[in-house]
């Protein structure tokens, strides 16, 4: 008896030490059976505190929140779960012995700089759901060369050390280690995201497409090795700081088309020499400026795409053009510029030390315009690293921000329905039937996501009254040319008529209370509306439930209708000439990317009824969604 009592007894201790064996994994990986090493809030992964070298994100997880690995040393290896739908901003910054990174097919969402300084990354494969990206996703990742993108994923593309969006109308990124001297942009390319040659080992020189027509503000500074910069006669104008910090820059080509450079365009760049023709406005600007101004180009004249890796092009066709970074919406997207920071001619920008960059997080920080003031105060000094600088508001000789006392939730899109699905479940099950719902689980209440994707044959559908939800992407590039949305529907989800070129009419019910990112971007409906073909709606357009759907004004000063209950998503994004925006009380939430890079955006008024702000909804402006915090 006391045999069997031993033989038991090392059984079960085998058992036990088999059961730690795999909750720690091989390779001493980190399970779910090990929480007390994740900050798990919700469904957010907000920390990790563990040192082990192979980590494995519990399958409970949805969004890998901001920050969340940062700074960790000691992980060479993460597997991300298929429940993950959003990587944050920073997620992974300064992972400096990260080497591998899988990104599943159910992420949907990654955000600025999040795997910024992982130095030891070389591989990284990302799947076909990401459709929102951020700016400096791989800064000053020194080892990356080149990444894989899944063949259907339609809204990132990767091409001979490049990341673009879909269509490759906008370079994102040029990867810091991609091979060869030479980077000819393709000619698909039409914008530069900001920081896109940061930091580069490889490439010298660098011929910009000649569908270009602005070098925006930062997007070609601290390029690192590259030395020679050709500019193509498509281009206007060079913004702020846009060839900045370039200590390795010897000569920029700038035709005679360009006829708009700000005067800090190559600050910090001491060896550079302006190859221009003679009484062009680079001529002049070089002269008053001391740059050196040469009229015969000092750069290799063969400007051939290195592409060592012969990669061969991908025939993007006309795939869609949104990659929305952000985000249905890109509410972790951030590239938030701050001209009272770095403003000296001398200084060295670097993306971890610079709000605008979007790779730091934003966390605590108030920008000094956002301070309240008294009304009569038009201008303040305030210390910005180290400098005494003078900041005025001479529009109305006001100072803005955010209205004293206001107060929002700060949330992510994600987050924001699962508390009006919550507020839904609380509700007595005998309201009406058009009360808000944004969950829906039968098949029958909603249009599954890409159901008439791309059937160019589809020229009219009738919604049935039973029809709830009309999913992501449902009739995106579809034949459709009208649609009769019914009282039914309370949500319609990203892109889910995105580039219906032939749909000229919508009719979109009071009941509809949430719009996706894009959802009509590319109809024939929104850019008739926007051209002003026989209408008089004024420069916004509202529908549904009180949704701002649209913006067409050029107002510096815009004040937004009463009644409106929703800023949209994107609705005055790029809107460079809007500077305070009047918000009535009417207001309960504004949406991601709906003031993305209003640069000039120095503050609102009004806000009394505001309750929520989507993460992501400043990103680009003198303003941060955190300064709305309870």
């Amino acid at each position: 008896m006391k045999r069997i009592h031993i033989a038991i007894t090392s059984v079960a201790v085998l058992g036990i030490l088999v059961l730690v064996t795999v909750a720690r994994g091989i390779g001493g990986g980190v399970t779910a059976a090990e929480d007390e090493r994740f900050r798990i809030n919700g469904t957010t992964l907000t920390k990790y505190l563990g040192t082990d070298t192979f980590v494995s994100i519990p399958d409970t997880v949805t969004t890998i929140g901001e920050e969340a690995f940062s700074g960790n040393e000691t992980m060479t290896g993460v597997e991300i779960p298929d429940s993950i739908t959003t990587i944050s901003y920073n997620a992974f910054k300064n992972c400096t012995a990260l080497k591998g990174v899988i990104v599943p097919d159910t992420v949907e969402k990654i955000g600025p700089g999040a795997f910024e300084g992982c130095t030891a990354l070389t591989s990284v494969e990302i799947g076909e759901g990401v459709r929102s990206w951020g700016t400096g996703v791989f800064a000053n990742c020194d080892s990356l060369a080149k990444i894989s993108v899944d063949k259907d994923n339609e809204y990132l593309t990767y091409y001979n050390g490049a990341v673009y969006n879909g269509n490759m109308t906008m370079l994102y990124q040029v990867l810091p280690r991609r091979e060869g001297e030479n980077y000819a942009m393709p000619e698909t390319v039409k914008e530069i995201d900001t920081y896109a040659f940061w930091n580069l080992k490889n490439t010298k020189n660098v011929k910009v497409s000649s569908a270009v027509s602005m070098i925006p503000k930062q997007s070609m500074s601290s390029m690192g090795s590259v030395e020679n910069v050709v500019l193509p006669d498509s281009v206007t104008t060079i913004g702020e700081k846009a060839l900045a910090n370039n200590a390795n820059l010897k000569q920029a080509a700038v035709p005679a088309s360009v006829t708009n450079i700000d005067k800090k365009a190559f600050a910090g760049s001491p060896n550079v020499k302006i190859f221009t023709s003679k009484s062009s406005a680079a001529d002049t600007f070089g002269s008053n400026n001391n740059i050196p101004v040469i009229y015969k180009a000092e750069y290799p004249t063969d400007f051939m795409d290195s592409n060592v890796g012969l990669e061969e092009k991908p025939n993007v066709g006309e795939r869609p053009t949104d990659n929305t970074t952000s985000t249905e919406t890109a509410d972790e997207d951030v590239t938030t510029d701050n001209n009272t920071q770095n403003d000296s001619e001398d200084d060295v920008s670097q993306p971890q030390q610079k709000p605008s960059s979007g790779f730091q997080s934003t966390e605590g920080y108030i920008h000094p315009l956002d301070v309240p003031e008294n009304d009569d105060v038009i201008g303040k000094t305030v210390i910005v690293a180290g400098k005494a600088v003078l900041l005025m508001d001479n529009h109305k000789e006001r100072v803005y921000g955010v209205p004293d006392g206001v107060q929002a939730e700060v949330v992510t899109e994600s987050q924001a329905k699962e508390q009006e699905r919550q507020e839904d479940d609380s509700t007595d099950a005998s309201e009406d039937k058009n009360s808000i719902s944004v969950t829906y689980q039968k098949e029958d209440e909603s249009i599954a996501q890409r159901k008439f994707y791309k059937q160019k044959s589809l020229t009219e559908y009738e919604i049935s009254e039973t029809i709830k939800k009309i999913g992501r992407l449902a009739f995106a590039e579809s034949g459709l040319k009208t649609v009769d949305i019914p009282e039914s529907v309370t949500e319609i989800e990203y892109g889910a008529f995105l580039s219906c070129v032939d749909l000229a009419d919508v009719k979109i019910p009071a009941t509809v209370s949430h719009i996706g990112t894009k959802a009509f971007e590319g109809t024939a409906w929104l850019n008739n509306w926007r051209n002003g073909d026989g209408t008089s709606d004024g420069d916004f357009l509202i529908v549904g439930d009180g949704i701002l759907l649209a913006y067409k004004g050029n107002s510096a000063h815009v004040e937004i209708p009463d009644g409106v209950k929703q800023i949209g998503s994107e609705v005055f994004k790029g809107h460079t000439e809007i500077l305070d925006v009047a918000v009535p009380a009417s207001v309960t939430k504004i949406c991601a990317e709906a003031f993305r890079n209003c640069s000039e955006l120095t503050g609102l008024t009004g806000c009394e009824g505001l309750k929520t702000v989507i993460r992501g909804a400043f990103y680009g402006t003198q303003l941060s969604e955190e300064n709305f915090k309870k």
